[in-house]
């Protein structure tokens, strides 16, 4: 019976260190989920601040008074060129 009870004894701490780490290899990817969770949520709020930035930019008259601002007036027919594309 003693080789038998060495035998269930070292199962046991084998059993109870895998346990224990398993447990352990859980709660880092645990803290790896809740961190990426976290960091979607800051781009997300990033994304929609920027799109609400690009939406106000391309305001048409943001932009015509800007154009107006720096004298920019459109090109006229003098000034555009038809190039040709080679087949």
């Amino acid at each position: 019976m003693n080789k038998l009870n060495i035998i269930l004894l070292l199962a046991a701490l084998a059993s109870g260190f895998a346990v224990v780490t398993v447990q352990d290899e859980s709660r880092q990817h645990y803290i790896a989920l809740d961190k990426a969770q976290k960091q979607e949520i800051k781009l997300d709020q990033d994304y929609a601040r920027l799109k609400l930035e690009q939406a106000r930019l391309a305001n048409h008259k943001l932009i015509k008074v800007a154009a107006e601002k720096q004298r920019l007036q459109p090109p006229s027919a003098n000034n555009t060129v038809m190039i040709e594309r080679k087949k």
